[in-house]
């Protein structure tokens, strides 16, 4: 794993788990300028196998997303 996908995942993580993103259960993300679209792909393919996760493209490259999950769904 790279150092750049690592960083970009612990960013997400971030955004993921901030205050109001677990209120919504939903966070929207652009790639930045300096990541990587092999990085941003690779970690869209893995929160897509994550169950009770959803990933909407906002755009038509996938680089602005809508994730949402269902926390209940995921405690059953």
């Amino acid at each position: 794993m790279s150092k750049s996908y690592e960083q970009l995942v612990k960013r997400v993580q971030k955004e993921i788990g901030s205050p109001g993103a677990q209120s919504k259960h939903c966070v929207e993300l652009r790639r930045r300028e300096d990541e990587s679209s092999e990085d941003w792909a690779q970690m869209l393919a893995d929160l897509g196998t994550v169950e009770n996760v959803t990933l909407t493209p906002m755009d038509d490259d996938a680089e602005h997303i809508r994730i949402t999950w269902n926390p209940e769904e995921s405690m059953a």
